[in-house]
């Protein structure tokens, strides 16, 4: 099903603040525009936190920074609340033919009416009460969250395909990730990424696990580990790899986009689930993602890519926190490193 009526857009917003991985399987819906409007002018609302993967982009016309821990301070905060409203005024100014809310929740549904666009496009499950902004509710029966993407976008007449889910790297990141090789001694093709941390504790995969698996695969090739600035993440690589040799720990030294740089020339990645999966695929590369308070049919490895997923009573709880950790616990190392032996296999035919 088409909407009917619908006029060719002008201005397009697409409305996709976050996550990380959640902006990346958003992409489809952007190469889609420009496939169907060469000539429209397309921006993305998306967090600070983000942006970073979208810079490189092409056919992305504008990018609408939201700065969510600024302006979450503007209730008790003057200064935050003059920032909200600025930003308001810009959602405004931007004179969009179009909104699109690809988050569906209340707050990205409220920018989606903010920008006072005719045609407000969103998913008709909406939570939050996200759809009551919307002049358009689309009804979509897909599981995945890219096959959801999707099914939005091509209601609304835009050729959206499921290999759109793509990264384009840049020349400095290229430059960045083949910099490091040289230094490292690597060869393009010639190494392995893991990427431990995630968001959610409950994702975690154990310290002694991974130490595990780094060891076991830098046996085969070396290893590089990647993770965030943030403390916590830099904390749990470096545990991970101290005294482990053929070992790299480069957590909090690359930027997302250097990130995808060093992923695009690997040989592969083993990561928990975390966007690193999503990114991965997006530029070409085979993963193995370890998967446990989650539901593989909707957020794991599109086209490209294996789950191994834990058998256990409570998979698939969707808790961000857990008491007891079992359904990660009970991933063998072993049958991780089996699975990245058949990745590296695979990579080499």
């Amino acid at each position: 099903m088409i909407l009917r009526r619908l006029p060719p857009p002008k201005r397009v917003l697409i409305v996709k603040p976050s996550a990380l991985g959640d902006v990346v399987t958003a992409l489809p819906v952007l190469h889609g525009l420009r496939r169907t409007f060469p000539e429209t002018h397309i921006a993305w609302l998306v967090s600070t936190a983000c942006a970073d993967v979208l810079l490189d982009q092409p056919g992305l016309d504008d990018i609408v920074l939201f700065d969510r821990k600024r302006l979450g301070r503007c209730w008790r905060s003057p200064e935050a609340l003059r920032s909200l409203s600025a930003f308001f005024q810009t959602l405004r100014r931007g004179r969009y033919d179009w909104a699109i809310d690809l988050q569906g929740l209340f707050r990205s549904g409220l920018f989606t009416r903010w920008t006072g666009a005719v045609v407000r496009a969103g998913f008709a499950d909406a939570r939050e009460g996200a759809a009551m902004f919307y002049t358009h509710h689309v009804a979509v029966s897909a599981e995945h969250t890219v096959d959801r993407n999707l099914a939005l976008a091509r209601v609304m007449g835009i050729d959206a395909r499921g290999e759109d889910v793509r990264l384009h790297i840049s020349p400095d990141s290229q430059a960045f990730a083949e910099a490091w090789c040289r230094d490292l001694g690597l060869s393009r093709g010639g190494f392995l990424v893991c990427v431990p941390p995630t968001r959610w504790t409950s994702k975690l995969y154990p310290v002694r696990h991974w130490r595990r698996v780094a060891a076991g695969l830098a046996e085969r090739m070396p290893v590089l580990l990647i993770g965030s600035p943030d403390p916590a993440d830099r904390a749990l690589c470096r545990q991970i790899a101290e005294g482990i040799s053929g070992v790299t720990n480069l957590a909090g030294r690359t930027t997302i986009r250097q990130m995808a740089g060093l992923l695009a020339i690997s040989a592969g990645v083993v990561c928990c689930d975390s966007a690193a999966k999503f990114i991965a695929a997006a530029v070409g590369v085979e993963c193995v993602v370890l998967i446990g308070p989650t539901h593989p049919e909707r957020t794991g490895p599109y086209r490209r890519g294996r789950a191994f997923v834990a058998d256990v009573p409570c998979q698939g709880c969707l808790q961000k926190r857990c008491t007891h950790g079992t359904c990660m616990e009970s991933l063998p190392p072993s049958l991780v490193l089996d699975a990245a032996d058949a990745m590296i296999r695979a990579g080499a035919s």
